[in-house]
Protein backbone atom coordinates (compact mmCIF):
# COMPACT_ATOMS: atom_id res chain seq x y z
CA UNK A 1 0.00 0.00 0.00
CA UNK A 2 1.43 3.42 -0.86
CA UNK A 3 1.63 6.13 1.71
CA UNK A 4 -0.47 8.35 0.35
CA UNK A 5 -3.57 5.66 1.12
CA UNK A 6 -2.32 5.29 4.84
CA UNK A 7 -3.49 8.85 5.03
CA UNK A 8 -6.90 8.27 3.67
CA UNK A 9 -8.33 6.34 6.65
CA UNK A 10 -7.04 6.55 10.59
CA UNK A 11 -6.73 4.20 12.94
CA UNK A 12 -9.69 2.52 13.34
CA UNK A 13 -10.33 2.55 9.54
CA UNK A 14 -12.31 5.51 9.44
CA UNK A 15 -11.47 7.80 6.67
CA UNK A 16 -10.06 11.10 6.99
CA UNK A 17 -12.66 14.13 6.18
CA UNK A 18 -10.28 17.11 4.45
CA UNK A 19 -10.61 20.19 6.90
CA UNK A 20 -14.18 21.63 6.36
CA UNK A 21 -14.05 25.42 6.24
CA UNK A 22 -16.88 27.40 8.19
CA UNK A 23 -18.61 26.95 11.60
CA UNK A 24 -19.17 23.61 13.10
CA UNK A 25 -18.64 19.79 12.20
CA UNK A 26 -19.53 18.64 8.88
CA UNK A 27 -22.57 16.49 8.55
CA UNK A 28 -22.31 12.65 8.99
CA UNK A 29 -22.62 10.63 6.33
CA UNK A 30 -24.15 7.34 6.35
CA UNK A 31 -22.18 4.36 5.58
CA UNK A 32 -22.64 0.56 5.20
CA UNK A 33 -19.77 -0.05 7.07
CA UNK A 34 -21.23 2.10 9.75
CA UNK A 35 -24.80 0.46 9.45
CA UNK A 36 -23.29 -2.92 9.71
CA UNK A 37 -21.41 -1.71 12.98
CA UNK A 38 -24.32 -0.62 14.47
CA UNK A 39 -26.44 -3.53 13.79
CA UNK A 40 -23.83 -5.66 15.04
CA UNK A 41 -23.43 -3.72 18.39
CA UNK A 42 -27.21 -4.44 18.88
CA UNK A 43 -26.82 -8.47 17.95
CA UNK A 44 -23.70 -8.38 20.76
CA UNK A 45 -26.20 -6.93 23.12
CA UNK A 46 -24.67 -2.87 23.37
CA UNK A 47 -26.61 0.05 24.46
CA UNK A 48 -27.61 3.30 21.91
CA UNK A 49 -25.15 5.11 23.31
CA UNK A 50 -22.14 2.13 23.31
CA UNK A 51 -23.17 1.32 19.93
CA UNK A 52 -23.28 5.23 18.81
CA UNK A 53 -19.32 5.27 20.56
CA UNK A 54 -18.12 2.82 18.52
CA UNK A 55 -19.09 4.48 15.39
CA UNK A 56 -18.14 7.99 16.60
CA UNK A 57 -21.27 9.76 16.40
CA UNK A 58 -23.42 11.19 18.93
CA UNK A 59 -26.77 9.47 20.07
CA UNK A 60 -28.73 12.39 18.42
CA UNK A 61 -26.52 11.42 15.36
CA UNK A 62 -27.13 7.99 15.41
CA UNK A 63 -30.50 8.02 15.91
CA UNK A 64 -30.86 10.78 12.91
CA UNK A 65 -28.99 8.65 10.35
CA UNK A 66 -29.71 4.91 11.96
CA UNK A 67 -32.79 5.17 12.82
CA UNK A 68 -34.00 1.75 11.11
CA UNK A 69 -31.42 0.09 12.94
CA UNK A 70 -32.23 1.56 16.14
CA UNK A 71 -35.73 0.27 15.70
CA UNK A 72 -34.41 -3.19 15.17
CA UNK A 73 -32.43 -3.28 18.11
CA UNK A 74 -34.58 -5.75 20.33
CA UNK A 75 -34.68 -8.54 17.73
CA UNK A 76 -30.91 -8.05 15.99
CA UNK A 77 -29.42 -10.93 18.19
CA UNK A 78 -32.42 -13.05 17.17
CA UNK A 79 -31.93 -12.19 13.60
CA UNK A 80 -28.16 -12.64 13.73
CA UNK A 81 -28.38 -16.02 15.18
CA UNK A 82 -30.97 -17.05 12.55
CA UNK A 83 -28.65 -15.89 9.50
CA UNK A 84 -25.71 -18.09 11.07
CA UNK A 85 -28.05 -20.90 11.25
CA UNK A 86 -29.25 -20.43 7.68
CA UNK A 87 -25.47 -20.27 6.13
CA UNK A 88 -25.00 -23.55 8.44
CA UNK A 89 -27.93 -24.86 6.40
CA UNK A 90 -27.26 -24.20 2.95
CA UNK A 91 -23.02 -24.93 3.66
CA UNK A 92 -24.73 -28.50 4.30
CA UNK A 93 -26.92 -28.86 2.01
CA UNK A 94 -24.03 -28.54 -0.13
CA UNK A 95 -22.13 -30.91 1.12
CA UNK A 96 -19.89 -29.77 3.87
CA UNK A 97 -19.59 -31.98 6.82
CA UNK A 98 -18.53 -29.23 9.16
CA UNK A 99 -21.28 -27.07 8.72
CA UNK A 100 -23.23 -30.21 9.15
CA UNK A 101 -21.80 -30.79 12.80
CA UNK A 102 -22.18 -26.82 13.66
CA UNK A 103 -25.46 -26.64 13.06
CA UNK A 104 -26.66 -29.51 14.95
CA UNK A 105 -24.57 -28.28 17.67
CA UNK A 106 -26.02 -24.86 17.64
CA UNK A 107 -29.19 -26.38 17.45
CA UNK A 108 -28.58 -28.81 20.49
CA UNK A 109 -27.45 -25.75 22.44
CA UNK A 110 -30.57 -24.34 21.82
CA UNK A 111 -32.71 -26.84 23.00
CA UNK A 112 -30.86 -27.27 26.09
CA UNK A 113 -30.87 -23.51 26.39
CA UNK A 114 -35.13 -23.48 26.09
CA UNK A 115 -35.42 -26.65 28.35
CA UNK A 116 -33.47 -24.99 31.07
CA UNK A 117 -35.07 -21.93 30.90
CA UNK A 118 -38.69 -23.71 31.17
CA UNK A 119 -37.06 -25.81 34.16
CA UNK A 120 -35.64 -23.05 35.61
CA UNK A 121 -39.08 -21.58 35.92
CA UNK A 122 -40.99 -24.00 36.84
CA UNK A 123 -38.39 -25.46 39.71
CA UNK A 124 -38.03 -22.43 41.59
CA UNK A 125 -40.85 -21.01 44.26
CA UNK A 126 -40.62 -17.16 44.61
CA UNK A 127 -38.95 -15.80 47.72
CA UNK A 128 -41.28 -14.45 50.27
CA UNK A 129 -40.75 -11.05 50.61
CA UNK A 130 -38.04 -10.36 54.21
CA UNK A 131 -39.90 -7.76 56.70
CA UNK A 132 -37.97 -5.50 58.15
CA UNK A 133 -38.25 -5.38 62.51
CA UNK A 134 -40.82 -2.26 62.31
CA UNK A 135 -42.86 -4.16 59.55
CA UNK A 136 -42.83 -7.13 61.41
CA UNK A 137 -43.84 -5.91 65.26
CA UNK A 138 -46.88 -3.88 63.22
CA UNK A 139 -47.87 -7.41 61.59
CA UNK A 140 -47.59 -9.10 65.21
CA UNK A 141 -49.61 -6.00 66.54
CA UNK A 142 -51.89 -6.51 63.61
CA UNK A 143 -52.42 -10.29 64.41
CA UNK A 144 -52.92 -9.72 68.18
CA UNK A 145 -56.41 -10.70 69.36
CA UNK A 146 -57.29 -10.41 73.25
CA UNK A 147 -59.64 -8.83 75.46
CA UNK A 148 -60.32 -5.53 73.49
CA UNK A 149 -60.96 -7.40 70.41
CA UNK A 150 -64.12 -5.80 69.18
CA UNK A 151 -64.87 -1.76 70.30
CA UNK A 152 -65.96 -1.22 73.75
CA UNK A 153 -70.28 -0.24 73.48
CA UNK A 154 -71.49 3.34 73.93
CA UNK A 155 -71.76 4.72 77.52
CA UNK A 156 -75.31 4.54 77.93
CA UNK A 157 -76.01 0.79 77.26
CA UNK A 158 -73.31 -1.11 79.82
CA UNK A 159 -75.57 -2.92 81.77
Amino acid sequence: MADADFRKVDLFGDPVMPRHEGRGRPEHVRTLANSNKVLLAFARGLTVKEAATAIGVSVPTLRKHYSSEVAQREAAAIRFEMVQLSRLNEGAKAGSVSAEKELGRRLEKARIDLLSDQVSRNARAPKAEKLGKKATMQQAADELRGQYEAPPPPPGLLN
